[in-house]
C-alpha cells in the first residue's frame, strides 16, 4: 500500500464571502467506495477566536458540487453536479462515491455557491481506496481520541497531533470518540450550540489539512452526543438525545448503520462497535440483561467475526474493554457496572483468531492483557498533554504492562507476507514513538 498525500490548497478566485470553512472529511472508505463531507459557509475561514461563543462560522444556503479522478488519469474526471444544502442539515452535504477502482489514489475538488451563484474557492484533497480482501499488502493506520476545544495545544490551528500525524505513514485514521465536548466550555446545551461546536473545531487549519488527505472513520462517545456517561433518553440543557444523534450524523461522512466493519487487504479487518445507542442505563443493576451493545449488534458481531478470514481482526472501541479503569467509572465494559457484559465480550473476542482491542476514551496511554482471557488492549491516549489526567501509577495493575499519563496517538502497522506481524506504537504529541509492542 502506497502512502498517498495529495496537496492541500485553494485555487485562486475572486474575493467573496462564500466559503467551505469546515473543509472536507473523507470517510467510510472501502475498496470501491467512499463518502465525502463538506459544509457551505458564510465566509471562507474561521475568524480569530474570542469570547465564550468563539465566533463559529455560520452556514449558508446554496449548492455544492464535486469532481474527482484517479490520480494517474487526471484527464478522465467524474462530476457530481450541484446538490442543495439547507438549514435542516446545517448546510452540510455528503457525497457518495461508488464504483471506484481498488487500491487506487484519487484526487477531488469541491466547489460551493450561494443562492445568487457566487462561487467559493475550490477545495482540493485526495485519498486512496482499500486493497482487495485477498491482497497481500502492508496496511497502517492511526488512532486518536478525546480532543476538548479548550485543551488544544495550538490556539490558532487546533491540536498539534493533526499536524504531526501527517508525518507518520498511514492508510487511514480512526477517531474513537469525544471528538467534541458539548459539556465543556463553550457549552453546547441546544441544537444550535452543538452544531456551532463542530463548526468551531473543524474549521481550524490543522484538522482541515489532515482530513483533506486522510480517509477516516469515526466512533461516537458520550461527549459527542450530550454529556459525560450519558445513555438513551437523557438530555443536556435543551439538547435532547435525538438532537445529539442528529448533529453527529450530519457533521460527518457516516454509514446508515452505527456499527460497521471494513476490510483492508488480506491481513486487516477492523470493527467499529456502537457503544451509546443501544445501551442499558448505567444505573440499572448489573446482570445478564444489562448491555452496551444490544442483541442486534451482538448478532452482527458474532456473524461478521465468524465470516472473516483476516489475519488480524481488530476491535476498535470508543471505550475500554479490558482496562483497568478508574474505580469511580461505571459506564464501560471494563467497569463493575457492566461486569456481565464485559466478561461476555472479553471471552468472545479472545477466542477470535488474531484479535486485539484498541480503545479511546481514557486520558492516558496504555497496554493491558486481560489476566483471565489473555485479550490484549491498547489505549491511544488523549489528543493533548493538557487533557491527560485521572489515572495514577498506584492505579496500575501488574497486567497493565505499559502506562503513560500523557497525550498523543496510536499507530498500527500490519506487515505483508506469509507470517505478518502487527506493530502497535504509542506516539507522543510531537509524533515521536514512545512505546512499541508486536502482536
Amino acid at each position: 500500500m502506497k502512502w498517498f498525500i495529495a496537496p492541500f490548497l485553494f485555487l485562486v478566485s475572486p474575493v467573496h464571502a462564500v466559503g467551505l470553512a469546515g473543509g472536507m472529511k473523507i470517510g467510510e472508505v472501502t475498496a470501491d467506495s467512499a463518502l465525502v463531507w463538506t459544509r457551505l459557509t458564510e465566509r471562507e475561514k474561521q475568524d480569530p477566536i474570542s469570547g465564550e461563543t468563539m465566533g463559529a462560522v455560520p452556514g449558508m444556503a446554496g449548492e455544492v458540487a464535486m469532481v474527482f479522478w484517479e490520480k494517474e488519469s487526471p484527464d478522465v474526471k467524474k462530476e457530481i453536479t450541484w446538490k442543495k444544502v439547507s438549514a435542516e442539515q446545517d448546510f452540510t452535504c455528503q457525497f457518495e462515491l461508488a464504483g471506484l477502482a481498488v487500491d487506487t489514489a484519487y484526487e477531488l475538488e469541491i466547489t460551493g455557491r450561494d443562492a445568487e451563484g457566487v462561487e467559493t474557492k475550490v477545495l482540493s484533497g485526495g485519498f486512496q481506496t482499500a486493497p482487495a480482501a485477498g491482497s497481500d499488502e502492508a496496511v497502517s493506520f492511526l488512532v486518536s481520541t478525546c480532543q476538548a476545544f479548550r485543551e488544544r495545544d495550538d490556539e490558532d490551528r487546533g491540536h498539534l497531533i493533526y499536524r504531526n500525524m501527517r508525518a507518520v505513514p498511514a492508510d487511514f485514521f480512526v477517531q474513537t470518540g469525544d471528538a467534541v465536548y458539548h459539556d465543556r466550555v463553550p457549552f453546547s446545551k441546544d441544537l444550535a450550540g452543538a452544531r456551532a461546536k463542530w463548526a468551531l473545531l473543524y474549521s481550524m487549519q490543522n484538522y482541515r489539512e489532515f482530513h483533506a488527505v486522510t480517509p477516516s472513520y469515526w466512533l461516537k462517545d458520550d461527549h459527542d452526543l450530550l454529556k459525560d456517561d450519558c445513555w438513551p433518553g437523557e438530555s443536556y440543557g435543551d439538547l435532547t438525545w435525538e438532537q445529539g444523534l442528529q448533529v453527529w450524523y450530519e457533521q460527518l461522512p457516516m454509514s446508515p448503520k452505527p456499527y460497521r466493519t471494513f476490510r483492508w487487504g488480506k491481513h486487516v479487518q477492523v470493527w467499529f462497535p456502537e457503544g451509546r445507542e443501544f445501551r442499558s442505563a448505567n444505573t440499572d443493576p448489573d446482570g445478564p440483561d444489562k448491555t452496551i451493545l444490544g442483541e442486534e449488534q451482538w448478532a452482527w458481531l458474532r456473524k461478521t467475526m465468524a465470516e472473516s478470514d483476516a489475519t488480524y481482526r481488530i476491535f476498535i472501541s470508543a471505550t475500554p474493554v479490558v482496562g483497568p479503569d478508574r474505580k469511580r467509572k461505571n459506564d464501560n465494559h471494563a467497569n463493575q457496572g457492566f461486569k456481565h457484559a464485559g466478561d461476555k465480550l472479553r471471552k468472545f473476542l479472545a477466542a477470535q483468531p488474531g484479535c486485539f482491542v484498541i480503545c479511546g476514551d481514557r486520558h492516558w496511554q496504555y497496554h493491558s492483557t486481560d489476566p483471565t482471557t489473555g485479550l490484549k488492549e491498547f489505549g491511544c491516549g488523549p489528543a493533548s498533554d493538557e487533557h491527560a489526567q485521572g489515572f495514577r501509577k498506584s492505579d496500575q495493575r501488574p497486567w497493565q504492562t505499559y502506562l503513560r499519563n500523557k497525550g498523543g496517538f496510536l499507530s498500527v502497522e500490519v506487515g505483508a507476507g506469509e507470517k505478518p506481524v502487527a506493530k502497535i506504537r504509542h506516539h507522543n504529541i510531537a509524533g515521536e514513538m514512545v512505546n512499541e509492542i508486536e502482536v
